[in-house]
């Protein structure tokens, strides 16, 4: 398990499943937050449309998260997973539980730093409140130095209010790859 140390107060540790390492984790939601993202010496998000000047320049790579106690400390943290691992999570909890949320207790296991996590169904406990989405999309948002949704913001508003600085660093890195000078300059003052 790979725990990053937070910079922002409202940040959750991030939660990786590192190679011959289980970890186990009660999910605090089933609600999905899907984030797409690029990477040049650090993760940045993408704009997730055809205004992101990065997407031509760098591969995207989508992740999902899902707020979670890690346990047995039943630490708050953020689970990050692929696209490959989340859809087999949701596929066994469906399966095995008719849903995916709140009170579900998973083991990730991953054999080999090339191999697929594996997600294993532990136990369903009685369910505990859902967490609000606010709160942990906050947390998430926060890894990427974002501020937190306002009290009774709906996702869509939230988004449409962050993207103009998401675009504002997407310009800025995709100018310094091609390596003009003036462009970059201008959009980092």
């Amino acid at each position: 398990m790979n725990l990053e140390s937070p910079t922002r107060s409202i940040r959750w540790p991030v939660v990786r499943v590192v190679p011959n390492h289980d970890v186990c984790c009660m999910l605090l939601s089933g609600d999905w937050f899907r984030l797409s993202t690029h990477f040049h010496r650090r993760t940045l998000l993408c704009t997730d449309n055809d205004l992101c000047p990065l997407c031509s320049l760098l591969p995207s790579r989508p992740y999902w998260y899902l707020p979670c106690l890690v346990l047995p400390n039943k630490c708050r943290g953020l689970l990050e997973l692929s696209a490959t691992t989340s859809a087999d999570l949701e596929q066994r909890a469906k399966m095995l539980h008719g849903r995916i949320g709140a009170g579900l207790s998973v083991r990730l296991t991953r054999r080999g730093k090339k191999r697929p996590v594996y997600a294993e169904i532990v136990d369903d406990v009685a369910c505990s409140p859902s967490l609000v989405l606010a709160t942990w999309v906050s947390a998430v948002m926060a890894i990427f130095g974002f501020s937190a949704m306002r009290e009774y913001e709906s996702l869509e508003s939230y988004s449409a209010r962050i993207q103009p600085a998401v675009l504002e660093r997407a310009e800025a890195l995709a100018a310094h790859l091609r390596g003009d000078t003036k462009t970059g300059a201008k959009s980092r003052s």
